[in-house]
């Protein structure tokens, strides 16, 4: 029996970058083994690999394979499969993997997170919570409570305990921000923009914000609000804390914290009684910080929190940061209403991508975890990417966020950390269909019987389309450059359209389901790819073209949708022949 797992070598790669990938092998003792893979884009053969492996005494090998990809247009992340095969001559193995190439990781910002510091670790342990963070793709990590306490973030011996009685190391910070770069990971260092312990606080009584009683404002009596405004001297300090830790620890930049609150609050900095507006002096300080990072940090990025999407608007004309986040609460409840904040912050700022930090209780460690609980991950993260976001979730090895203190994560069994990693291969793999912003999405105009320009069909179907809806078939559409694709996300079956909730009753699968396109022209190729199997890779779909009353039709099937699929084509187009004529571009069919 031969055993085979491939992953890259670096969660994402740089243009002119060569790009790696690890294969790890076992099998006979002392067994020649050769490998060979191909690396896939959208769906085409891109390029070969072939190389050969001798296994030790033990049946064990490891090697680093090179990927050859075409040069691209910068902008964008551009994603790529891979398909490997280990074989002795009479046993094999075969396995998948993805890797982007992007210019920076704010292209594709795959945000995961550590809080463990303890002393404690062993190096190997946090190597091997590294490479489990690798296999996710994850690219940039958040560092969580790493620091003494919020308002002086480096402690004077590299052992301490934080403000929650937590044993804390800097020796153990400063080695998973050096694992992390070595595997291509930026590291974000949480930092709070207002919150200091009692002491400053008591120290510092003209920084604070109060209440309309002129009671101090504090979240558990433990982090009072600081007045950050420009003539606030905090603001002065918390910006020479977050350079300190970018200097000092090696950090790429900082996650700029806010606690959704006060709105409104009262200051006394200026001596006088003023009203504080926290929503309009964000974006100012926010520019500030992030411009401060960058200059340390060229190929850095900070990120603020918009908490519940606030103070989303106030935030469209800051450039310096890297990425739109919003931690996601009620009343964002529903599937829908993730869909609308990626959208809305798309809308806002088109330039940014979008990261939903939305937290999964269905995997607390407080509770006894179900099986709905990774039907309640696949359909967030369906839900979340296929509207085109991003999901902070992973991290500290094979685990995900269940609430806004992460060091209460909740760690996945093996079968569950297999599903996390198809979902993750497929996001990364399909990156440039998912992530590049197209505007609009077509669905609500294009999908549909009364819209009538693509059309699903099936005896079970009786609903599908635009917008999240029990019962159906949930279809986002896009188009970028001459490929159509659509997100299809199953909520057939379910009972409860809310997203932080462990699904004990499965999409109801659907198989043989025929898509149908009107359209000008024909198409030279179609995909459908799914995170719902072993497979790893977009598989090519057979499609006819006919004429009917109403024009060309392209008929095409999707072989099954089971919680998420997607599939897309690409258009032929009509020219203009020598005398003015419209003539057809050259079709191709396939059954």
């Amino acid at each position: 029996m031969i055993w085979l797992d491939v992953f890259p070598a670096k969660a994402q790669f740089r243009p002119g970058e060569a790009v790696g990938l690890r294969v790890i092998v076992s099998g006979p003792p002392s067994a020649r083994i050769q490998l060979e893979g191909t690396v896939f884009e959208l769906g085409r053969p891109s390029s070969g690999i072939s190389a050969g492996l001798e296994l030790d005494r033990g049946g064990n090998g490891e090697t680093t394979l090179e990927a050859a990809v075409s040069p691209f247009m910068s902008g964008h992340a551009v994603g790529y499969a891979v398909e490997l095969r280990a074989s002795d001559g009479s046993r094999s193995a075969t396995s998948t993997t993805a890797f982007d190439v992007a210019d920076h990781w704010s292209q594709a910002p795959r945000y995961g997170f550590l809080s463990d510091f303890n002393a404690e670790e062993p190096a190997e342990e946090s190597q091997r919570r590294l490479d489990i963070l690798l296999r996710l793709h994850v690219n940039v990590v958040q560092f969580y409570d790493w620091m003494a306490t919020h308002h002086t973030f480096l402690a004077p011996s590299d052992e301490f305990t934080d403000t929650l009685g937590r044993r804390l190391s800097h020796a153990v910070v400063r080695r998973k921000i050096d694992l992390g770069h070595e595997r291509g990971m930026a590291a974000i260092a949480y930092g709070a923009l207002y919150g200091a312990e009692r002491e400053f606080s008591e120290s510092h009584p003209d920084l604070l914000l109060y209440d309309g009683r002129g009671v101090p404002l504090s979240l558990a009596d433990l982090f009072y609000l600081q007045d950050f405004s420009e003539v606030s001297s905090w603001r002065s300090w918390i910006l020479a804390e977050y350079e300190r830790a970018l200097d000092v620890l090696g950090f790429d930049g900082i996650h700029i914290d806010q606690y959704g609150c006060p709105k409104q609050a009262l200051s006394h900095v200026t001596g006088a009684w003023r009203t504080f507006d926290a929503a309009q002096e964000f974006p100012g300080f926010v520019e500030e910080a992030a411009r401060r990072v960058l200059g340390r940090r060229p190929s850095g990025g900070s990120i603020f929190n918009c908490v519940n999407a606030w103070p989303l608007e106030g935030m469209a004309n800051v450039v310096s940061d890297a990425a739109t986040y919003i931690e996601v609460w009620d009343p964002y409840s529903t599937y829908r209403e993730l869909y609308e904040l990626v959208r809305r912050a798309r809308e806002i700022r088109p330039s940014k991508q979008v990261v939903l930090a939305a937290y999964l209780l269905p995997f607390s460690p407080a509770t006894e975890r179900t099986p709905g609980a990774l039907t309640g991950f696949r359909l967030a993260s369906a839900a979340i990417h296929g509207s085109g976001g991003f999901h902070l979730l992973a991290g500290e090895g094979a685990s995900l966020l269940t609430e806004a203190y992460y060091p209460r994560y909740g760690s996945l069994n093996d079968r569950e950390y297999a599903v996390a990693r198809q979902y993750y291969d497929f996001i990364v793999r399909n990156t440039a269909l998912l992530h590049q912003w197209q505007g609009h999405d077509l669905a609500w105009t294009h999908v549909g019987a009364t819209n009538d320009v693509i059309t699903l069909h099936h005896p079970d179907l009786a609903s599908y389309g635009a917008g999240a809806q029990l019962g159906s078939l949930w279809v986002i559409a896009r188009k970028l450059g001459g490929i159509t694709s659509l997100q299809i996300i199953n909520l057939r079956g379910i009972t409860t359209d809310r997203w932080n909730v462990a699904h004990e009753v499965s999409p109801q699968p659907m198989e043989d389901v025929e898509l149908r396109v009107q359209t000008l022209g024909g198409i030279s190729a179609a995909w459908w790819d799914t995170p719902d199997d072993e497979v790893g890779l977009p598989r090519p779909v057979s499609f006819v073209s006919e004429d009917e009353s109403g024009g060309r039709v392209i008929r095409l099937r999707i072989p099954r949708i089971d919680v998420w699929s997607m599939v897309w084509w690409v258009e032929e187009e009509w020219r203009r022949a020598s005398d003015g004529e419209l003539e057809e571009a050259p079709m191709r069919s396939t059954n």
